[in-house]
């Protein structure tokens, strides 16, 4: 299993700014998180980067 860490870049009508996401279900998983927690479409996600693999037992 895998703790995955990605940086989100979102734009929204106030501008951009970055979150960090944590994700056991890969890049789909942290992106329907942002979706979830910001209630912004999917297009409003300009970039998402993988910064960390954890690996766990």
């Amino acid at each position: 299993m895998e703790l995955i860490t990605y940086v989100a870049t979102i734009r929204h009508d106030d501008g951009e700014f970055k979150i960090r996401v944590v994700s056991l279900s890969g890049r789909k998983g942290a992106i329907q998180q942002i979706t979830t927690a910001e209630k912004c479409p999917e297009c409003a996600i300009v970039k998402l980067e993988k910064k960390h693999v954890k690996k766990i037992r």
